[in-house]
Parts: C-alpha cells; sequence; structure tokens
C-alpha cells in the first residue's frame, strides 16, 4: 500500500500540522509521499529528517523574533515575513537549528513541494532534488505570501505561496499512486473559503504579476473544489481529514503564544486516528 501525506500550510496556524508530525514521528509512522504547501513544506522538511520538536520551536520561539516576522521587516526590507532567517540563517548547517539535511535525503519518501509561479498563474511542483545542503529556496517560494513578502526567485522565476494556485493537491497524489491518504489542514472542518479575502491582495499584484492577480482571484474557487473531492475520497475511506477543532485565535500572520501551543497540542491529539487509519482499525 502507497501511502501519502498532505500539509497544506496556513501560516501560524500550520503549528497544528506540526503537532501532527510530531505525533507521527513519536509513532515511528513513516509515509511513501509527501506533500507540501507553504509553511506545509517546511514543517513535512523536518519531519523527514526525523526532527521532533524542531517546527514546535520555529512556532513558538524563533517566530517572536523580529528577523522571523514583523512590520520592522516590511518596512526594511519589503518582506514582513523573513524567509532567508527562517530557511537560512537559522536552518543552514552553520545556524542555530539546522535542518539535518543528511537524514533529510537519506529518507527514502518522495517529496513534493508545490509554489505558484507569479508569472503564469499556474502551480508548480518541485521534488527532493531541488533541495541542497543550505539551499531551501523551494521552500522559501512555497511559503511566499502575496504583497506581505515579494516574489521569491528560483532561476530569476517569480514564485509566491504554493497555496495560490493547488492548495489541496488531493487528486495529485491518488495520480501519483497512493492508496491512502491523509490531508491535514489548518481550519475546522466545515470550512468554506471566501473569495473576498483574496480581493485586496489581487488588486494590488494585478500590475506586476497579472496572472497571479488571476490566480488569487480563483484561489477560493480552486481551495473549495479541491476540498470537495477531498471530502468523496474520504467518504470512500481513502482519505482521512485531519483539522483542528478549533483556530484558537490564530491566522496566517497574526498569533498568541497560548493560541500556538493550543493548536500544537491539538495537533498532536489527532496522530493516533492517523496511524489507526493507515492500519485499517479507525472507526470514525
Amino acid at each position: 500500500m502507497v501511502t501519502g501525506i498532505i500539509d497544506v500550510g496556513g501560516g501560524y496556524r500550520d503549528i497544528f500540522g506540526a503537532g501532527v508530525l510530531d505525533g507521527l514521528l513519536k509513532a515511528e509512522q513513516q509515509f511513501d509521499r509527501c506533500y507540501g504547501i507553504s509553511a506545509g513544506s517546511g514543517n513535512l522538511t523536518s519531519f523527514l529528517a526525523g526532527q521532533y520538536k524542531r517546527n514546535y520551536r520555529f512556532y513558538m520561539e524563533y517566530a517572536f523574533r523580529h528577523r522571523y516576522a514583523s512590520m520592522r521587516n516590511l518596512l526594511t526590507t519589503r518582506n514582513f515575513v523573513g524567509l532567508d532567517y527562517a530557511y537560512g540563517t537559522l536552518s543552514n548547517s552553520d545556524g542555530e537549528y539546522p535542518l539535518n539535511y543528511e537524514a533529510f535525503a537519506a529518507n527514502p519518501a518522495e517529496f513534493t513541494v508545490v509554489a505558484s509561479n507569479a508569472l503564469t498563474g499556474q502551480p508548480e511542483y518541485f521534488s527532493k532534488e531541488h533541495m541542497h545542503q543550505d539551499d531551501y529556496s523551494i521552500i522559501m517560494a512555497s511559503s511566499c505570501v502575496p504583497v506581505a513578502n515579494k516574489p521569491m526567485q528560483i532561476d530569476n522565476v517569480p514564485f509566491y505561496d504554493g497555496g495560490i494556485t493547488d492548495p489541496i493537491p488531493v487528486q495529485r497524489a491518488f495520480d501519483d499512486g497512493c492508496d491512502r491518504v491523509v490531508l491535514i489542514t489548518t481550519h475546522p472542518d466545515d470550512f468554506v473559503r471566501d473569495p473576498h479575502k483574496d480581493a485586496a491582495p489581487a488588486r494590488v499584484l494585478q500590475r506586476s504579476y497579472p496572472q497571479a492577480a488571476q490566480a488569487l482571484r480563483n484561489r477560493a474557487k480552486v481551495y473549495n473544489d479541491e476540498m470537495t473531492v477531498a471530502r468523496q475520497y474520504a467518504a470512500e475511506g481513502r482519505l482521512l481529514i485531519v483539522c483542528p477543532d478549533d483556530t484558537y485565535g490564530l491566522d496566517t500572520l497574526s498569533k498568541t503564544r497560548q493560541g500556538l501551543l493550543d493548536m500544537y497540542n491539538d495537533g498532536v491529539g489527532k496522530a493516533q486516528k492517523i496511524v489507526e487509519f493507515l492500519a485499517g482499525s479507525y472507526d470514525e
């Protein structure tokens, strides 16, 4: 049986995914294929490296430093989130908490990172082979929130957050050969994305990146349609949707320490049902 896991990201809310993945590390649960979008790509990188609670430290400690995310960053660098700081300064081999790149590269799981091409407005899919020691630019690209950050350049091509163009790549996972898939989302189960949320950033991007702006305007429909597909697979017993009970006051770029802790613990508590689902013993 080929197993897959998708972490859709969600900025600070995705400490939920960090909790789920830490619970899975403790359970020694592995996957054949992993799909990371936005913050989910960073979460899965630590998971594949086997670094228990590494993500927790990033969310609970480093994220409160101004170099990680702040208005000061935005005013001085035009980037609210310091992606170079998070996935470079802190994560490189000489950083404060390096990624165990050797363990990451040795993990046999396939790893797909989704990023949005700002010129075409289409998703692009990067593999583990696009990551190298101290070069985690695809994670930065996948996590690059429009307007809050300038686009991330890869081979002179600008990229934005993967959640704009393929936020819930469930169909891709099954097309890749997965038999069972776990989908980690960061909203409660009844969440429906509101198209009005993306209207303002789309207007800002219209002049510089019109195709990315159009993708933003379509984002809610794509998200909601892909969640419909996910729920169909879940009804067939081929997919498990894992979501938090609440958002605990967190949003993509806003947080409180208590909210982060509550969201993390919620995620840890959801890991066991994933183990049961993959073992064929989960009864919803």
